[in-house]
């Protein structure tokens, strides 16, 4: 294996901090010889970030170059989030290792990336034709409703996003759609500003060519949300493999590589090994979609139309004054009243801190006996008599008014044991205009991979305030839930026996 670093002129000369690695014996140096992989680094990381995955990528005979887009540290350049200005450094950085390297073959190309890196790789699926695969790990298809579920931004995202600009060069449009997308205003221009780059906006042209897909994405994502690439990839008409894991997003550098979430990139080695050396490693028989459990087994699902399993459809009967309503088959139609703004101790998960919590065996929970019903509502279904699996993405309808002109509903689900003590499955947010009337609210839970136990209830608490998100609801505001005859509240979810 052999490891320099370059200084590749991006467009308009931009020059890219690139590291290449190749080959230590090159096979006899014949012209087109080696297949090639071109990884975009992650968000405000440098090529250093791939080291392993570059060694072992040389090691095996490929030619590899990451590079680290333009903006940050040693690249020049200004950010502007997988602009075309970015796609178009991508096919620059291919076109210089072509030149640069005859080993190089040209049929036999692939793009990889993690979380930023993943972004401008599917675009690249729909701007350069050299690509024969793509390999896209916890990044986005869609970036509005990957960074803006339910209209209602998300602390995590926030966080990762001032990282960056703290350690990199802003261009003006990032600015500004990083204050419309704290403040909430100009909806329409950064929605916009999204859709320019986002691969869900070029589905078509990617479906219109021979590109293989490896997408994954975790399904405990808080930073980017893993639906958006669910649904991207039931869009996809040629070979398409969504791998679903467990993990969190990678926020530190390196750390997608290591322990259970290595698990993601031995799937990504076996498919680059078929896809550009023509190896059988398996891939070629799996599905469209599988999951890596927690417990380190591969779980192989049939289709990647829906989720497997049995919509089951739950309505929320009338919430009592103190204690928990139920989540029955019966439509009712009722108001619940709070106080908007307050927290009731509902929390989803937290980047990092989460992750390492439930290596302990510790996830967000809460005791559904001592929630507050002055804040929040919550329901439970009746115990379940055996195992039961969740997959997919729970949808939760009902409606809500308030005097003031705009209030955020947050909803969790869980896990509830014979004591009440809940167990967090998964988290929604939505934000909604009101001040005239009751107005629909439509919240999509993040796509989610979890057991409920036998003995188990499936847990439902509804509130107007989440610590990890940015709520539009004021503090000690009147809010009130409807449930109405025409519409009755109703939680949605496919729920399978193992």
């Amino acid at each position: 294996m052999e490891r320099d670093t370059y200084r590749v002129a991006g467009v308009g000369g931009t020059p890219l901090e690139a590291v290449v690695y190749r080959p230590a014996h090159p096979a006899k140096a014949t012209p087109h010889s080696h297949p090639v992989v071109v990884l975009p680094t992650s968000w405000a990381s440098p090529p250093s970030e791939y080291t392993l995955l570059l060694e072992w990528l040389a090691d095996s005979g490929y030619l590899a170059v990451a590079y680290m887009p333009r903006g940050f540290l040693g690249s020049g350049g200004r950010i502007e989030v997988a602009s075309p200005t970015d796609v178009g450094d991508f096919g620059a950085v291919l076109d210089w290792i072509l030149a640069e390297f005859p080993i190089a073959d040209p049929d036999r190309v692939a793009a990889v990336g993690l979380s930023y890196g993943a972004g401008i790789s599917l675009l690249a699926a729909a701007a350069d034709r050299r690509l024969k695969t793509v390999v896209a790990v916890d990044g986005w298809a869609d970036l509005f409703a990957a960074v803006n579920p339910g209209e209602t931004p998300r602390l995590s995202t926030a966080l990762l996003a001032d990282g960056g600009l703290l350690g990199g060069r802003p261009s003006p449009s990032l600015v500004e759609a990083v204050i419309d997308y704290y403040s909430g205003r100009h909806r329409q221009r950064f929605r916009r500003w999204t859709a320019e780059r986002s691969a869900a906006s070029v589905v078509e042209e990617i479906n219109d060519r021979p590109v293989t897909l490896l997408l994954a994405a975790g399904w405990n994502d808080t930073v980017l949300r893993p639906e958006q690439t669910v649904a991207f990839h039931h869009e996809l008409t040629g070979r398409a493999v969504l791998l679903l894991h467990p993990g969190d997003h990678p926020v530190v550098p390196f750390a997608s590589f290591l322990g259970r979430a290595a698990d993601v990139w031995t799937y990504v080695r076996r498919w680059l090994d078929h896809e550009l050396l023509g190896l059988p490693t398996g891939v070629e028989d799996d599905g469209p979609v599988i999951i890596l459990r927690p417990d380190g087994t591969d779980q192989h699902e049939e289709t990647s139309c829906t989720p497997p399993g049995e919509l089951t459809r739950h309505h929320l009967g009338p919430p009592p004054t103190a204690g928990n309503g139920k989540l029955s088959d019966r439509p009712a139609a009722w108001e619940k009243r709070l106080v908007g703004g307050l927290p009731s101790g509902a929390v989803d998960r937290v980047p990092v801190v989460s992750q390492w919590a439930e290596t302990l065996g510790l996830s967000p929970m809460v005791f559904f006996p001592l929630l507050p019903g002055l804040v929040a509502g919550s329901w439970l279904t009746e115990p379940f008599h055996e195992v039961m699996q969740v997959r997919g993405s729970p949808h939760l309808r009902l409606s809500v008014s308030s005097p003031k002109s705009a209030t955020t509903l947050t909803a969790h689900l869980y896990e509830v044991d014979r004591t009440g003590l809940g167990r967090l499955l998964t988290q929604a947010t939505a934000t909604v205009r009101t001040g005239n009337g009751a107005v629909p609210v439509d919240l999509r839970f993040r796509t989610t991979v979890a057991e409920v136990h036998e003995g188990r209830r499936i847990g439902l608490v509804v509130g107007t305030v989440d610590p990890t998100c940015v709520s539009r609801t004021l503090p000690f505001s009147k809010v009130v839930l409807h449930s109405r005859g025409e519409a009755p509240a109703l939680l949605s979810l496919r729920l399978r026996r193992p």
